[in-house]
């Protein structure tokens, strides 16, 4: 984004910065509060995550502990003297931490809350809280986006915020490429991202647990990228917020070189594998951890200038960017919503796409689904119409829903095959916006 970097040291050449709340110190949060204590004009005032884990993090980023102010200790509920507390903490200029989702979005210091806790229970709670107390939401949770997305982006357009998922990870990396294209008059074929690992639809926390601390991340995680959940949640993301489908259940997931993209991802009728176009896809090899879109143009003068400028032959081309850099490029969804007012990517209206809970392996009656990057199921992407047709359950209110009936191996599971914990407000949102579009 051009000027971001010099309205950020505009703002904090006054004296002034852009006050933000993280809650999730994991790999994602840890690195994103690393880069923002080093960018002028953004200021992390208060974090939050499981106590007992938490501190001992912080620590690691060379924030000392007279810097740390803890307010709330596990169990305590949120009150009026919490709440004091924290904003003397932040006026001196320590950084408050609590357990309590709450403090974060009701402070009034805080501006921009982010969600880096990967899970769909708290992305509900701490986005609907920050809207609630009109702070903008840039979140790195595409999980509880795809699962209810569409109704976070309606709530906050009512009260003037923002919704956003974070620039840096591949739906909002991938949105540029769109962007770009699409004002450009170009004619949008495919649209996808490179997968970082082979796709093993088998993988649990136990099969990833060695491979998980080599690379830095919890199993669970780990999981949801191997057994490809993730990169379904992903192209979801993406989806909603343009209107591009995939043309399969699942979607195709080649193993496929750069220089092979253009013509492999082009419709059936010209060598390609899509039944029709446009389309979301992913694809193995040495895409990752690039994403890439694949264009046209009806135009004669156009194509001359491609082959000109040896973008290739056609009739598709591509555009690759061959990395994202994940939370480090977050904050500048952050200057985004505080300086325009805009999201990096969200839902554009009705949900498109949605991702599916698929059976992992045998389950029996009075089986409980873990959920997400678990050992009993994975999501794969479908269109949204389709997937409320045939009442398939969303993986991302799957967790802790007890099987009604034996589900085989491969099985897409259903709202009728479960028993759901009604009191969720995750759950409850869900509803709303089944309600709401059908």
């Amino acid at each position: 984004m051009l000027g971001i970097n010099q309205k950020l040291n505009s703002l904090s050449g006054k004296g002034k910065s852009i006050k933000v709340a993280v809650c999730g110190i994991g790999q994602m949060g840890k690195s994103l509060i690393s880069q923002m204590l080093g960018i002028p004009g953004i200021e992390v005032v208060a974090v939050a995550d499981k106590y007992d884990t938490a501190v001992q993090r912080l620590s690691s980023l060379d924030i000392s502990g007279e810097k740390i102010e803890a307010i709330c200790g596990k169990g305590r509920e949120l009150d009026q003297k919490s709440l004091r507390q924290a904003g003397l903490a932040c006026s001196e200029g320590r950084i408050v931490f609590t357990d309590c989702i709450k403090l974060l979005t009701t402070l009034d210091d805080v501006e921009v809350v982010m969600d880096a806790t990967g899970n769909t229970m708290a992305g509900a709670e701490l986005a609907c809280s920050a809207i609630e107390n009109n702070k903008h939401v840039v979140s790195l949770n595409v999980e509880t986006d795809v699962t209810i997305g569409p109704l976070l982006k309606t709530m906050a357009d009512r009260v003037g915020v923002v919704y956003t998922i974070a620039a840096g990870d591949e739906p909002g990396a991938l949105k540029e490429l769109y962007d770009f294209a699409t004002a450009l008059g170009l004619e949008v074929v495919a649209a996808g991202k490179g997968k970082n690992n082979p796709l093993d639809k088998d993988a649990n926390p136990d099969t990833l647990a060695e491979y998980s601390k080599e690379k830095g991340a919890s199993p669970r995680m780990m999981t949801s990228f191997v057994d490809g959940t993730k990169s379904m949640e992903e192209m979801a993301c993406f989806s909603n917020a343009t209107g591009i489908k995939a043309d399969i259940r699942g979607m195709h997931g080649p193993k496929v070189n750069v220089s092979e993209l253009a013509s492999l991802f082009s419709i059936i009728a010209q060598g390609g594998i899509l039944n029709r176009a446009p389309a979301v896809d992913f694809a193995i090899g040495d895409v990752a951890p690039g994403v890439f879109l694949i264009y046209t143009t009806k135009n004669q003068v156009l194509k001359d200038e491609l082959k000109y400028l040896l973008c290739g032959e056609g009739p598709n081309y591509l555009l690759y960017r061959p990395y994202h850099l994940a939370s480090i490029e977050t904050p500048l969804s952050v200057a985004r919503a505080y300086f325009y007012g805009e999201p990096t990517i969200a839902p554009m209206g009705a949900p498109v796409s949605e991702v599916i809970t698929v059976a992992k392996k045998d389950l029996a009656k009075g089986d409980t689904i873990d959920g997400i990057g678990g050992y009993t199921v994975y999501g794969l992407i479908e269109e949204y119409a389709l997937a409320r047709k045939e009442d398939l359950l969303p993986v991302g209110v799957s967790e802790g829903a007890v099987l009604k009936q034996d589900v085989a191996k491969g099985q897409p599971i259903t709202y009728g095959m479960v028993t759901l914990d009604t009191s969720s407000t995750l759950l409850k949102l869900r509803r709303i916006l089944e309600d709401t579009y059908g």
